[in-house]
């Protein structure tokens, strides 16, 4: 007799005769299929809050910056004396370096920031190399420049004993200009800004003594005159002390204060005195005297400016050579990473820094050149007319106050 009696199932796990309970299969599958993705999301939530944060901090200092761009720009174009000293000092007072940085810097930050967005393709190496080729090639451009800078120089160094002769006379003679006015001082002294304060020093006490010899004359006109001609050399002459103030002060320091004062208005204006009124003999004395003084410090500030221009030519020639070594080492250095078509560390983030720097660092000589140059061409410039003349841009600020308040008087 056969037994009907079926064998358990071994899949049930448990006898038929137990209670079986719901096991709820479809709700087991889809969590466990929703577990990796709740897993993974709650390991990428940390990381997309940082970028967020990042992002809105990036946004917000951008936007600071537009903000503050925005307002040194109006400020800038509608308050003149701001746009002057900003001028002033990027043309001529401000540090030469400073500006060689800002320029580099601001390339190697937007290099940087538009690779990271995949503005710049970077991540190409037929792109890289072609760069940095490119820039090999531009650099062999500056030996010209650079030939022709130590011409300009060299070419100053050359002549005949006689001509050093006669050049060495002629200093020691306009040194002696300036001693025989001063019967407390025997010998000038050779440092260049204590030889220009000595002579400032001389026309302060000149411009005083015109005062003095122009009060209670009886003629109130000529008093007025004199004295608002008087007050304006000693304003300029003070000045001009406080800047040259210290002992071995460079070339460059000596000559800067000196650009801005019209020495050629000055003794014009001397002549018109002396030309309108009838003057005390002591009076016109002094105003001769003054003339020949504003005409010995523009002789000075001349003779400066010809020695900043040698010096700093010689100077900028061997910084272009510096720079210019070292952005071609790096150039080079660069085209063979990229040689093999991926660099060795891929194309990361630290690899478009990489780049982003050797794009500065190449740069560099272009910056330096065009640092340097500006203030020597602005140097030259603004002094380009000794004598009796001042061309437009050469006239000193407070002379063009006096005649600003002039033409508002009715």
């Amino acid at each position: 007799m056969t037994d009907d009696t079926q064998p358990p199932d071994p899949t049930n796990g448990t006898s038929s005769t137990q209670p079986t309970e719901p096991t709820h299969s479809d709700a087991n599958d889809t969590a466990d299929t929703d577990e990796p993705h709740r897993s993974t999301f709650e390991s990428l939530h940390p990381v997309a809050r940082v970028v967020t944060t990042l992002l809105v901090e990036l946004l917000w200092l951008v936007g600071r910056l537009v903000v503050v761009g925005g307002r040194l720009a109006v400020s800038f174009l509608t308050e003149r004396e701001r746009r002057i000293r900003a001028q002033r000092w990027f043309l001529l007072e401000g540090r030469r370096w400073a500006i060689v940085g800002g320029l580099v810097g601001g390339i190697v930050v937007v290099a940087f920031g538009l690779s990271l967005t995949g503005v710049f393709g970077i991540d190409r190496s037929d792109f890289v190399t072609s760069i940095f080729t490119t820039v090999i090639a531009g650099l062999f451009s500056f030996v010209p420049i650079i030939i022709a800078v130590n011409q300009l120089t060299i070419s100053q160094l050359f002549g005949t004993p006689d001509d050093l002769r006669e050049q060495i006379h002629g200093i020691a003679a306009f040194r002696a200009t300036i001693e025989d006015r001063l019967p407390d001082t025997a010998v000038s002294p050779t440092d260049p800004g204590r030889f220009a304060a000595l002579a400032n020093g001389v026309l302060s006490k000149r411009a005083a003594e015109l005062e003095r010899a122009c009060t209670d004359i009886g003629d109130e006109a000529l008093e007025t005159r004199v004295e608002r001609y008087a007050r304006r050399v000693i304003t300029a002459t003070t000045r001009l002390e406080g800047r040259l103030d210290g002992d071995r002060l460079r070339l460059m320091e000596v000559l800067l204060p000196m650009m801005g004062d019209g020495y050629s208005e000055n003794v014009n204006e001397a002549r018109r005195i002396q030309t309108e009124y009838e003057l005390p003999e002591r009076a016109d004395d002094l105003l001769a005297d003054l003339r020949d003084l504003f005409v010995s410090m523009d002789v000075i500030r001349q003779y400066f400016k010809a020695l900043y221009i040698k010096q700093e030519l010689a100077r900028l020639s061997r910084l272009i050579a510096y720079t210019g070594m070292a952005a071609f080492l790096v150039s080079l250095f660069l085209i063979l990473l990229f040689a093999n078509g991926v660099p060795a560390g891929g194309y990361g983030t630290g690899m478009l820094f990489v780049v982003s720097a050797a794009l500065g660092v190449a740069s560099l000589p272009f910056a330096v050149f065009f640092a340097f140059i500006v203030r020597i061409a602005t140097i030259a410039k603004r002094t380009a007319a000794p004598g009796a003349f001042t061309p437009r841009g050469e006239t000193p600020d407070y002379i063009e106050a006096l005649r600003d308040s002039s033409r508002e008087r009715p």
